[in-house]
């Protein structure tokens, strides 16, 4: 996949254009990290990416012959891709997603350093997830991008990074690596929609939701969970319906499910039908409960709900 550190700036902008090959060998040192093979799976911007993609790196990653997998590309999507990996990757080998934030031609570019950090990231792990920039390692449930150009954009705003390159050697500290769901195999994502509430907004987009054939909603509330009364009024009809998860439109911090009780607060929304997301952010939660109502056999809200329990 297409990386921005493969990205070489022309005159009308950046544009995909190198391959794996050359960006291992703009890295100086990293063959002498380990035996690296490279391929090229696709050149495209990230945000043209979707679940089929991520399906194919994890049914690669899990049948590679190697001792650990790193995974290039750009940073729009990234930590929805290193989610939806952690989710349906069960290889015992680490699977290592990383990126830059300057293209190469760009003073101070950063990606030859990412890569080699995942690359040594790979090399001293023993298996799971994990999202590498900037020296940090971070967990996929846990990390996002939260600034446009920053070198520092990638970040685990509540939990901090679960690891850190220093001095040539990776530092892990303890954490509970996430339990994968498995089901990249013959997995068929269902549609799951993610609108977001603002000031003096109408419900027509709302209330389309259902019509247009989407399985599943997440909502990004006002604070700890709030809607205003006609959105509240327009959402508990549609949780009749299909699933519609309550998340935050912070950037930090949980849904809460027992402090405000007027119409359109959060307690008031779950007792009539939606599903708080606890900590987990919109743009995850709309990945995993469209996993989870992929897998038919089991129950979305009892699964949703434990998985809510690790974030």
């Amino acid at each position: 996949m297409t990386p921005d550190m493969a990205s070489s700036g022309i005159a009308s902008g950046a544009v995909p254009s190198l391959d794996a090959t050359m960006l291992i060998e703009a890295v100086p040192g990293l063959a002498g990290l380990a035996d690296i093979t490279s391929e090229t799976l696709i050149n495209i911007g990230s945000a043209n990416l979707g679940f089929s993609h991520i399906q194919d790196v994890c049914s690669r990653a899990l049948t590679e012959v190697c001792d650990g997998v790193v995974v290039t590309q750009g940073t729009d999507t990234l930590e929805e891709t290193a989610f939806l990996a952690s989710l349906l990757y069960e290889g015992s080998k680490p699977l290592i997603f990383t990126g830059a934030m300057r293209t190469p031609s760009q003073l101070g570019a950063d990606g030859p350093a990412n890569l080699f950090d995942a690359v040594l990231t790979a090399c001293a792990l023993e298996g799971g997830v994990y999202v590498v920039m900037n020296g940090e390692i971070h967990d996929p449930w846990h990390v996002s991008k939260n600034h446009t150009s920053d070198l520092a954009s990638f970040q685990s705003l509540e939990y901090g990074p679960v690891g850190r390159i220093r001095e040539g050697a990776v530092q892990l500290e303890l954490h509970e690596q996430q339990t994968p769901l498995g089901l990249f195999s013959g997995f068929m994502p269902r549609p799951v929609a993610l609108l977001q509430a603002g000031l003096g907004t109408d419900t027509r987009i709302l209330e389309t939701t259902p019509k247009l054939g989407y399985e599943g909603l997440v909502i990004e509330a006002y604070g700890a969970g709030h809607l205003s009364e006609q959105w509240a009024d327009c959402a508990v009809d549609i949780a009749s319906h299909i699933p519609v998860i309550l998340a935050s439109r912070c950037g930090a911090g949980p849904i809460l499910e027992a402090t405000y009780g007027y119409k359109g607060a959060e307690m008031d929304l779950i007792e009539r039908g939606l599903t708080p997301a606890g900590n987990i952010k919109s743009r995850k939660a709309r990945i995993l409960l469209s996993v989870l109502l992929a897998d038919e056999d089991k129950h979305w809200l009892a699964r949703f709900t434990a998985m809510k329990a690790s974030f």
